[in-house]
């Protein structure tokens, strides 16, 4: 009965159509979008363009054609909207709810209707808010232009659109780019805040302060924010751009993070034309880098004298779960959690000492006594063969140490492979009384190796391939018993301190030293003894930090 109900009421509009149209002219009745256009010439008003249930109608028709769609239904269930004119009437089809327009009189200019289309696209998704521009022409009136389609693309700030066939002319507003205030000499544009804790809520970021337009209380516009780590060399795409502060509560423990901030442009007010006084362009992208503190933290237990707790006779629980105390360590406890320390059975304790856990030993105050140690990226030195605190990296073991207080740093992992060549080519830096040949600050280095100027406040060489004299040195230091009459090589007790903890990889193959021999060959070692290649093979490189 619902088919048959709305056939009669076609059947009805279209007799009244046909009847009251006898002496009419005929008209011409464009509808653009897109960039294209479809036309319909010899139209009788008024008349109708409607959506259909089952077979689209001429509605449906339009707008699959202007947007290159197929298949499915167009605004079911919503009234198009209607601009420019009173000569277009958007409505419903009773019963089915399905829309319409209906074009009752000629009109001059153009109109717009627009509204959401719930059809399906070639590639299967859902396409909505279509705008379709209609001109209606009387008869012998010359057929208006349709209106070029230009679009803007505001992440490359570029405009495009299809030359039509005939001249055209570009006239751009421009807007100034929007800015921030100033405080004198000082830009106020967002800066790191130290000393934030992860998975807080507190702003990592100052907001930045936008310029008012003119004397007014408005500002030239609002500024967006985006957090990347700092491996994105390239800011996000627009859309990953929020208004809202960043704060601390979804980045990673203890990292570095990247925040990427501009100003968008506050758009014409509406109602309002376009100037250079009330509207503006977005500001440049730019970024800062911003440190987030660990949340996390150890509690070592240790057993030095009676007074002290030992873990094997003792429990620990972390708010209300239970914690497993591993060699002596519990790791990765919350800041502000409670912990609990309950004696074991058959257990007492005559007296707890909870203290704070006395600072890392700095580099520069690094001795004899501590080779084998493990020197992390923020300048401390670690117990050797056991990993450093979750907030620290771990970057080489300290192989040797001068009596000025200057020593070698051996990399936890290889570089490429060069040639001896390329290595004399590299710049040459005097550290701890040796000369060596630096790195270059590129792919030479290897993926595993970081580049470094200092570690904590200790200045560094940067990633160097050292001397024969260097390598026998760190290998004695680090108990090798592996050599012949020309020195000292690396064996089994060298590796452990690479690989023990710190995840570093064991040397295992034959690598260049900085020192020449004679002739064509220059001084290299392996697993057994010291060796020499020709200057042009290439070998590997195990690296070393001078500080």
């Amino acid at each position: 009965m619902k088919t048959i109900s709305r056939y009669i009421m076609t059947l009805a509009l279209l007799l009244t159509a046909v009847t009251g149209a006898w002496a009419a002219d005929t008209y011409t009745i464009t509808f653009s979008a897109n960039g294209k256009n479809k036309t319909y010439t010899d139209v009788t008003l008024p008349a109708e363009y409607r959506c259909e249930y089952g077979t689209p109608g001429e509605l449906d028709n339009i707008i699959q054609e202007l947007y290159e769609q197929d298949g499915g239904h167009a605004i079911s269930n919503a009234t198009p909207t209607v601009t420019g004119t009173d000569a277009i009437t958007p409505g419903l089809i009773p019963i089915d709810d399905y829309a319409m327009i209906t074009i009752t009189a000629p009109f001059t200019g153009k109109a717009t209707v627009s509204g959401t289309y719930s059809g399906w696209s070639n590639s299967g998704s859902s396409i909505s808010n279509y705008s379709i521009e209609i001109t209606c022409v009387a008869p012998n009136a010359e057929p208006a232009e349709p209106a070029i389609d230009f679009k803007w693309d505001a992440a490359t700030k570029t405009g495009t659109f299809t030359m039509p066939a005939y001249d055209v002319e570009i006239a751009p507003i421009y807007a100034p780019t929007a800015m921030f205030a100033t405080d004198g000499n000082l830009v106020l544009t967002p800066t790191a805040i130290e000393g934030i804790f992860a998975e807080s809520t507190d702003a990592i970021v100052t907001p930045g302060k936008v310029a008012m337009i003119g004397e007014t209380e408005n500002p030239q516009g609002t500024v967006m924010y985006a957090v990347t780590s700092t491996n994105q060399a390239t800011a996000p795409a627009l859309t990953a751009f929020s208004a809202d502060v960043p704060t601390a509560k979804d980045i990673p423990v203890g990292s570095e993070v990247l925040v990427w901030y501009y100003i968008k442009g506050a758009d014409t007010p509406e109602g309002e034309k376009a100037t250079a006084e009330n509207t503006f362009n977005d500001s440049e992208i730019a970024s800062i880098t911003v440190t987030v503190l660990s949340n996390k933290f150890d509690i070592n237990f240790k057993a030095a004298n009676a007074n002290t707790i030992e873990a094997g006779k003792a429990t620990v629980k972390v708010g209300d779960e239970a914690a497993e105390v591993t060699e002596g360590k519990l790791e990765g406890v919350k800041m502000d959690s409670k912990v609990t320390v309950t004696a074991k059975d058959g257990y007492k304790f005559r007296k707890v000492e909870v203290k704070k856990k006395a600072e890392a030993k700095p580099l520069a105050n690094a001795t004899a006594e501590d080779l084998g140690k493990v020197v992390c990226a923020a300048g401390h030195l670690h117990d050797a063969k056991t990993a450093v605190p979750r907030s620290c990296t771990a970057v080489g073991i300290l192989g040797k140490v001068t009596t000025t207080g200057h020593g070698l740093i051996l990399a936890l992992s290889d570089a490429t492979s060069q040639t001896w060549n390329t290595i004399n080519g590299w710049t040459s830096a005097s550290y701890a009384g040796t000369t060596l040949k630096v790195l270059p600050d590129d792919a030479a280095r290897g993926t595993n190796l970081t580049s470094y100027t200092t570690l904590g406040g200790t200045t560094v060489s940067n990633w160097a391939v050292a001397q024969k004299s260097d390598y026998e040195a760190i290998f004695t230091n680090l108990g090798s018993t592996t050599g012949d009459s020309d020195g000292m090589t690396y064996d089994g007790n060298v590796n452990a301190y690479i690989t023990t903890g710190v995840g570093g990889t064991a040397i295992t193959d034959v690598y260049w030293s900085a020192t020449y021999r004679q002739g064509n060959i220059c001084w290299s070692f392996d697993y057994i003894s010291w060796g020499n290649y020709n200057k042009t093979d290439s070998l590997r490189v195990w690296p070393v930090l001078a500080f």
